[in-house]
């Protein structure tokens, strides 16, 4: 018997031998799962150059993302970079910020990221006037979401031995879920439910 199976079984012996405290805890999660920015953030530092090319105000420029990063607070999730645009005679940089969509889709079990929209103006003073090189959008090189494993992972039956030798199965399903956002982390907390298989 696997470990995970051993610790279900015994919580689910706990709840029969001791039903009057699992009802008093009974808005208590049961799963938290916790995602630190840094993780995400490993996605962007591993991804490779994000770059591009255009012409504006007549100059060719080359532009490349610096730095880019997800930052969590409690209050939302912004993505931050710097992005570089190169010409023949000068260099500008500019901040980049941007805002992040977090969800969880039940069905697939599954917690997305997704940047959602990331605007930044390229722009240039030359003698007292300024040029507009480009406005970039740097979201739609972020295509897709990332994608990272919810906590489903529990077995949804659990078959289980009596003490007097007959088997029962307990049926696990989802009561509820909330996803949330704490200080440079997200969080996914996870309550099931419990129902004997007659």
């Amino acid at each position: 018997m696997c470990r995970k199976s051993f610790i279900i079984i015994i919580n689910i012996l706990l709840c029969f031998l001791f039903p009057e405290d699992v009802k008093k805890s009974s808005d208590s999660p049961h799963i938290s799962l916790l995602i630190h920015e840094e993780l995400l953030n490993e996605f962007f530092n591993n991804i490779g150059e994000i770059k591009g090319e255009g012409t504006g105000a007549s100059i060719d420029y080359t532009w490349y993302l610096l730095n880019p990063r997800i930052e969590i607070t409690a209050k939302d999730a912004l993505f931050k970079a710097k992005i570089r645009a190169k010409t023949e005679n000068f260099r500008i940089t500019r901040d980049v910020n941007g805002t992040v969509d977090i969800r969880y889709n039940e069905e697939t079990n599954q917690i997305e990221v997704e940047i959602d929209t990331a605007d930044v103006i390229l722009d240039v003073d030359i003698f007292g006037k300024n040029f507009v090189l480009a406005e970039i959008d740097v979201a739609k090189y972020f295509t897709k979401a990332m994608k990272i494993d919810g906590p489903k992972s529990v077995n949804n039956r659990v078959e289980y031995q009596l003490p007097n030798g007959k088997s029962k199965e307990m049926l696990i399903k989802t009561k509820s879920y909330n996803l949330v956002l704490i200080e440079n982390a997200i969080q996914l907390i996870t309550s099931l439910e419990f129902s004997v298989v007659e």
